[in-house]
């Protein structure tokens, strides 16, 4: 600024361009000034993202491996009970077929049993039959020698 007072538009259009030059850089400074801030700000607000982002992925990444983990530890409990069951039924099996073998012993020993008692009982049968029906069996006999027969008979009490 100029320290004499000058008393023309000359001076005071130096002035006021002066002024306005300052008034414009002080603008374009606090304008550079903010400019600045909001690219920091910016800068910053990414930064921000990025970080939670990364957190996020990370968090993600953990809830994902800890599902894994669970999927794993429930897949091997579930193949676990599979091969218990398993066992549990090859032994079921086992037992089964001793059963069943023990069974068919019983069976066969039954029948040998029942088949020797059956052809036993059967030759007694047939022979007591064969007794009783001797002892018991009519003489058929034509008429005239069942008279003759009778009158024998009579005659050997006679004379006895």
């Amino acid at each position: 600024p100029k320290s004499h007072k000058s008393s023309g538009s000359y001076g005071d259009s130096v002035v006021v361009e002066e002024f306005q030059r300052t008034v414009k850089e002080e603008v374009a400074l606090e304008k550079a000034k903010r400019q600045t801030k909001k690219k920091k700000k910016k800068k910053k607000k990414t930064q921000i993202n990025r970080h939670k982002s990364f957190k996020n992925q990370s968090l993600t990444r953990k809830i994902l491996k800890e599902r894994i983990k669970k999927q794993e530890l429930h897949a091997k409990s579930k193949h676990r009970a599979i091969h218990h069951k398993k066992k549990e039924f090859e032994e079921k099996g086992r037992g089964v077929k001793r059963e069943d073998v023990f069974r068919k012993q019983q069976s066969k020993e039954l029948f040998e049993t029942s088949s020797t008692f059956h052809s036993t009982t059967t030759v007694q049968y047939l022979e007591a039959e064969e007794k009783i029906n001797s002892e018991l069996r009519i003489w058929h006999c034509h008429e005239l020698c069942c008279r003759l027969q009778a009158q024998v008979i009579q005659c050997s009490r006679e004379n006895t």
